[in-house]
């Protein structure tokens, strides 16, 4: 007999089948954490992981200030750059020189050489 799906996995297929219907067009809202959770009668971690895996299902996408909203269906993410490419390349750009001198390595103390051997680090 075969184990029923778990419960976030349930709501996060009807989210999906909202999304896939067009009832929740591209850059609208999908319910919070919070509605989720009331809505659903389940835990916030149970609601969380319902936006987690519709995240990673590319159906979703989180905007700073606004929530968790429908992706584009053919919007692509945005590309991280990449280390190996030259820093001119690069989306930002390189912080500035500092106006402080680099400092140099300090003289050794000249109680060093009097101290013992396990004190040193050596």
């Amino acid at each position: 007999m075969a184990m029923p799906d778990p419960r976030y996995q349930l709501i996060a297929d009807e989210i999906r089948g909202r999304i896939e219907s067009g009832a929740l067009a591209p850059g609208e809202r999908v319910p919070s954490t919070r509605q989720i959770a009331r809505d659903w009668q389940v835990a916030m971690a149970t609601a969380t992981k319902v936006l987690t895996t519709l995240r990673q299902q590319d159906l979703v996408e989180a905007r700073p200030g606004i929530g968790t909203v429908v992706r584009a269906l053919h919007a692509k993410k945005p590309r991280k750059a990449d280390p190996t490419a030259p820093h001119s390349a690069r989306t930002r750009s390189s912080p500035p020189p500092s106006r402080w001198p680099t400092p140099r390595a300090s003289p050794p103390c000249p109680c060093a050489a009097s101290r013992p051997r396990w004190m040193s680090g050596r």
